[in-house]
């Protein structure tokens, strides 16, 4: 392939440094980013860039990718309806015989879909916290006057046990959802309620994590699981808490058959490239939320808990050369920490360049706010050393909050005695 074309419509940075890796594309291809918010640099992607209208629609955005003379397309789009144009995008360029790293557009809407997504799940024997459609029609007045509805709600969120969640049915980072603690609060949601359609389903208090899926039916690699933090209460920032890639192995060896299932689904969808799977770990079972199907906010996690490039494995995916067994024998398991930090000042980000292996620390932006982020890593040889490391980067210079701190150092503490204890128990 001569020219590559990648698709983007987040701040390239979240994906930085990983996206290093396609300087080195097949036969010295080009690639150009083509790309709707944020800036690009010279520093930023290796190739050259292009911003496009951040409304740009599939058949105007496959008309530029032929004009520019695409040999092959790759979707790095971020949340789920960029994934839908990139989707339809892939679609479209079918006929002109260029392939497109993408899931179809049936799947995308599938998935992208809450509602959808649960039923997917249920059909295949894969554990989503019980729930229902509610008709934002009907609930807003727009359609037949069903005065008992609110009352059916009253007694179905009952029947699921409060506290209840209702979230819109697309949408991604917490956006839109309501917690429900009891009948009163649902009393005033149903007040003033989500205009459009909503998934009710009953709060599942455990652990948030998420796993990235990669490669093409048949042939899928289960990146490690990422752990964001508790759930079972208001949602959070996404990037407002410790989030970590370690191995756990009660819960890991919990997983392994999940993720069998979940690849058997991906096979069956005709996944092409990467899906988030985002879940809550209770009681030693995986309650599935949702299927994000692109890239995620935790891909660059992902990718520094194994040192599988998740970018660099789709432009596999694209020239044909990707085996799941190769980027497994290629992977590196560290422990990796993602953290909210300080204003990254020179001073505190070359402290921390001397004392961590800092994979990343940039500013995210987002909803008009900046939020300052730090990504590092650790190999299990050097972990006992990273608390005296960061306890000493917070004496100096503040580097993010008490609690960050004492996470990452319990953690760390944890991941070792498990995995020694994991050791033993194999010798």
């Amino acid at each position: 392939m001569r020219r590559i074309a990648f698709l983007r419509s987040i701040e390239v940075q979240q994906a930085a440094p990983y996206l290093d890796a396609l300087r080195d594309l097949p036969d010295g291809a080009e690639a150009r980013l083509f790309y709707t918010d944020g800036h690009c640099g010279p520093e930023d992607f290796p190739g050259t860039a292009e911003r496009l209208k951040p409304d740009i629609t599939p058949d105007e955005l496959a008309d530029r990718l032929l004009e520019w003379g695409a040999d092959g397309v790759i979707s790095l789009s971020i949340p789920d309806e960029h994934a839908m144009r990139d989707a339809l995008v892939k679609e479209l360029l079918a006929d002109a015989g260029v392939p497109v790293v993408m899931t179809g557009a049936d799947a995308t809407h599938l998935l992208s879909d809450k509602w959808e997504t649960k039923r997917l799940l249920t059909e295949h024997d894969l554990v989503t916290p019980e729930g229902l459609l509610i008709d934002g029609d009907l609930l807003n007045s727009r359609a037949l006057p069903v005065p008992a509805y609110a009352t059916f709600l009253r007694w179905k969120a009952a029947q699921l046990g409060y506290p209840v969640l209702c979230k819109p049915l697309w949408d991604c980072m917490g956006n839109g959802i309501s917690f429900l603690a009891g009948p009163e609060d649902l009393d005033r949601y149903l007040l003033n309620p989500h205009d459009g359609n909503v998934v009710m389903e009953r709060c599942v208090s455990g652990d948030l994590c998420s796993v990235e899926i990669l490669g093409r039916p048949g042939d899928y690699l289960v990146q490690p699981l990422c752990w964001m933090g508790p759930a079972g209460g208001e949602p959070e920032f996404a990037f407002g808490q410790l989030r970590y890639s370690a191995p756990r192995p009660a819960a890991d060896a919990a997983f392994a058959p999940v993720a069998e299932r979940l690849t058997k689904l991906c096979t069956r969808l005709g996944v092409h490239g990467a899906v988030d799977v985002d879940m809550i770990y209770s009681g030693g079972t995986y309650h599935i939320l949702e299927i994000n199907p692109r890239v995620s906010g935790a891909t660059s996690l992902s990718i520094a808990g194994s040192s599988v490039n998740t970018y660099a494995q789709l432009v596999k995916l694209l020239d044909g050369t990707w085996s799941a067994a190769q980027a497994a024998a290629s992977a590196h398991r560290r422990l990796a920490f993602q953290f909210p930090v300080a204003e990254l000042t020179a001073e505190r980000l070359a402290a921390a360049r001397a004392r961590l292996n800092v994979v990343r620390a940039n500013d995210f932006h987002i909803g008009g706010r900046t939020h300052p982020n730090m990504l590092i890593t650790c190999e299990f040889a050097d972990a006992p050393a990273l608390g005296a490391a960061l306890d000493g980067l917070q004496a100096q210079h503040g580097l993010t909050t008490p609690d960050v701190i004492a996470g990452i150092k319990e953690l760390t503490a944890r991941a070792l005695a498990e995995r020694q204890e994991e050791a033993h128990r194999v010798a």
